[in-house]
This record gives C-alpha cells, structure tokens and sequence, in this order.
C-alpha cells in the first residue's frame, strides 16, 4: 500500500533538482528509507544515497546502502551529508522532534521531510473517525512485530505537524540563525484508507467510483482549501541560513 504523499515526496524532489537546490551528484541520506524510497531516488536522478530505517530486518535492495538506526541518536558525525531527507517516518518516531534534530543536525544543506498536518480540518476528521489516531495498518502489513513505534509491533501515534511547531523547532536547534523554511501542503487521503473504506461502505461505492469521488474532491479541496490539506511537507533551508544580528554585534545582546 503506498502512503498519501507519496507522489508530493517525488515531485517536491523533482522540482528541487530543478531549481538546482539538489544537484544529482549531491550525498543524501534517506532516512526512514525502504523500496520506494529506493525507487523513488532513483527516479529523480540521485546518485550518492545512503539509506537509513528504523525498522526491524532493513536490507538493502542494491540501489543503495540501507541499514538500521535510531533515528534519535544518529552515529555519524554533524554535517555528514548535503541533504537529509523522510517520507512519512517522523510519525513512527517515540520522539519526533529529537529525530527531526538529527536530520539537521546532520544536514549540510537542506532538511526535507512529508508528514501529516495538524490542521482543523484533519482534527475534525480524526474526531468523525474518518482518519486514526494511531496507525494499526502498518503493524499488520508487519506481521505484528514491526511497522509501529520506533519499529516495533506497538502501533505509533500519528504525529502532526503545523507551520508553526516546525518553525519553532528549528529556531531551538539553532538559535543562532534566521533559517528559512518552505511548505508545501495539499490533500491526499490514499483511496486504500479508512477515508475511502468509510465512503464505500455508507454510499456503497465500487472501487472505480470511489476512486473517481476521490479525485474530485482532491480537485476541489486543492482549489480551495489546500492550506488545510493532509499532506505537510517541509524543505528547511541550512545552506540559506543567515546569523542574528545580535550574534555579530555583542552589543545587541544586552538584556534591556
């Protein structure tokens, strides 16, 4: 089952080589990385990842080098790579936002990740039972020993995000500097969810009509109130990194 935000992972990258923030050449760590992650990289061109996950029994499929780690206490060094990016693993973090910390601190360059947002709208769908607080399917597709929590059997809570955490975060791990940071948010459900199993049921919809249904609410939604979308993506930019004012001036950091 591909996640929601699948295709936002590949077409932000995409456009980010094309803007000439990502060079091809550029090292990478994929963290939370497993086959479509893999796939997905190479796709878009990239030639020097190493791939990293927190789950259980992590291979390699050849593209790569892919092995497991925790991701709130990465082994190597600060700076290690010019990018640090994740799909939909934040989430399966015990805490996110010291594994968040890891991606940048290990980044030269950029911190890109896709996660879930926290907006009215998702909590009223979460409330309605439309999407979960916890993720059960990934447990399952696990055989009940991986695919939760930290790579465990324990289904983790979804963790969303909102502008506004994400930027706070980032001003605690490095106070020093105006970093600036682009989102980008839409909505995407997946048609093999809850969402669209909840459709099917009550309207007694196939699969192609729900999957129109779908799409034309994605249309419309997109249009309209994307800002409230589902899928949160953020590049947080190291390599446009400014420092303080105060920080290059030591009278500017008197107490007043």
């Amino acid at each position: 089952m591909q996640e929601p935000g699948a295709g936002t992972f590949a077409k932000l990258l995409r456009q980010l080589i094309c803007q000439e923030v990502i060079k091809l050449d550029d090292t990478v760590l994929v963290q939370f990385a497993g086959s479509f992650d893999e796939v997905v990289c190479e796709e878009v061109g990239l030639t020097h990842c190493t791939f990293a996950n927190i789950a259980p029994d992590t291979h390699s499929t050849g593209h790569g080098s892919a092995v497991k780690f925790d991701a709130h206490r990465m082994p190597q060094s600060a700076r290690s790579f010019d990018h640090v990016i994740g799909h939909s693993g934040l989430h399966h973090c015990s805490r996110p936002h010291e594994a968040l910390h890891e991606m940048y601190r290990l980044a030269r360059k950029t911190v890109i990740f896709v996660e879930n947002q926290d907006s009215l709208m998702m909590r009223a769908a979460t409330r309605l039972g439309v999407v979960k607080w916890h993720e059960l399917p990934a447990v399952i597709d696990g055989g009940y020993t991986s695919g939760g929590v930290d790579g465990t059997g324990v289904p983790n809570f979804v963790y969303r995000w909102t502008r506004r955490e994400v930027r706070k975060a980032i001003a605690s791990f490095d106070p020093a500097y105006d970093v600036p940071i682009q989102f980008h948010v839409e909505w995407n459900l997946g048609t093999e969810r809850v969402a669209s199993e909840l459709l099917q049921r009550k309207l007694r919809l196939s699969d192609q009509q729900t999957r129109r249904a779908f799409g034309w609410a994605y249309s419309v939604l997109n249009k309209t109130v994307a800002r409230q979308g589902n899928i949160f993506a953020a590049v947080i930019r190291k390599d446009l990194a400014t420092l303080h004012p105060w920080m290059s001036s030591p009278t500017e950091m008197k107490v007043h």
